[in-house]
């Protein structure tokens, strides 16, 4: 079946790291078009996955028993959410941050192993794209497909956004809610994991004992209280420079899917031209045959008059030869 036949497709070049998908598509996909055009056409518009997209469909693949652990939990997530059982929230939502960090080390493993060392702002698209599994249940069957072609995020009262996340046919379709509402499943997004969070008062640091000594002890020492400031400056400097860091890495993400997306483009056009081509190809040849086919009919349609020409004559000759021998016939009476 072409369906069959697309989700193997799919399962193939979801699998690849993202380098090789689009040669390696688009090359699947004139192999299907020699015997399914439709088929063909179809594997042609897979779209490269994003960077997030391709670590979560890696750590499907490579480490399903920990995927389907965090996204069974996700279950129990939800039972405990439309029940309002607060202790086992807790207890789930510290399983989940234990189960989603062990997933994130992964990720960055696998990342690093293929040399496309993680930015933060992908990783935590990892994390958005797991946690949204555990959220909702539509969302965790299109991430254990392997086949995302974008991050999943899970934001608010909705369902979580799974158009044109999966690629192939889908085999997530969207379950008929039960058990938990949608102000349930918003709630279910971070209130399992402020149970070991929260409870906590803050207890005064070293800092704050040795900045009340120095203002006893220390004041009037000048190049100390200048030392600070320095360290201070600098302390906030490097703060700073590290944020321009991962605001330049998220902006290079930023360029790097937009020049994935129009990657994509490029090649869907590409693979349209072929398909124009091919088309222009074969009504070119068709023509050919047809021109061929026509000249063969009006030679044997010459060739049909000549001889047809040749009998007339010769019936006329024939009518002649009658006529000349009743003639005859008729003057020996």
């Amino acid at each position: 079946m072409a369906t069959d036949a697309l989700t193997t497709a799919a399962d193939e070049l979801y699998a690849l790291v993202p380098d090789e998908f689009t040669a390696a598509r688009n090359t699947r996909a004139k192999e299907a078009k020699a015997d399914n055009r439709e088929l063909g056409r179809r594997i042609g518009e897979f779209r490269k996955p994003s960077p997030s997209a391709w670590i979560v469909n890696v750590l499907v693949r490579e480490h399903p028993d920990a995927v389907d652990e965090l996204l069974d939990l996700g279950a129990d997530l939800r039972d405990a959410q439309a029940a309002s059982d607060g202790k086992a929230l807790t207890a789930i939502g510290s399983e989940r941050r234990k189960l989603v960090s062990g997933l994130l080390k992964q990720a960055t493993g696998i990342a690093d192993a293929a040399d496309r060392s993680p930015s933060r702002a992908v990783l935590d698209e990892v994390e958005q794209t797991l946690i949204a599994g555990t959220v909702d249940e539509a969302a965790g069957e299109a991430l254990r497909t392997g086949r995302l072609v974008r991050s999943l995020q899970a934001v608010g009262f909705e369902d979580v956004d799974l158009d044109g996340a999966v690629a192939g046919e889908a085999s997530a379709s969207r379950p008929a809610k039960k058990g938990a509402s949608p102000s349930s499943r918003a709630r279910a997004v971070g209130t399992a994991d402020m149970g070991a969070k929260g409870g906590k008062g803050g207890k005064p640091g070293k800092g704050g004992k040795a900045g009340a000594k120095a203002g006893k002890g220390e004041s009037d020492d000048a190049d100390a209280a200048a030392e600070r400031e320095a360290a201070a400056a600098k302390a906030e400097e490097r703060r700073r420079a590290e944020a321009d860091v991962r605001e330049a890495k998220d902006r290079a993400e930023q360029a790097q899917r937009a020049l994935d997306e129009a990657q994509d483009l490029l090649a869907a056009a590409e693979w349209n031209a072929d398909e124009l081509r091919d088309e222009r190809h074969d009504l070119e040849a068709r023509l050919k045959e047809l021109r061929s086919e026509i000249a063969d009919a009006e030679r044997d349609e010459r060739e049909a008059e000549r001889v047809r020409a040749k009998a007339a004559t010769a019936v006329d000759r024939a009518r002649d030869d009658v006529e000349a021998a009743e003639g005859a016939l008729e003057q020996l009476d």
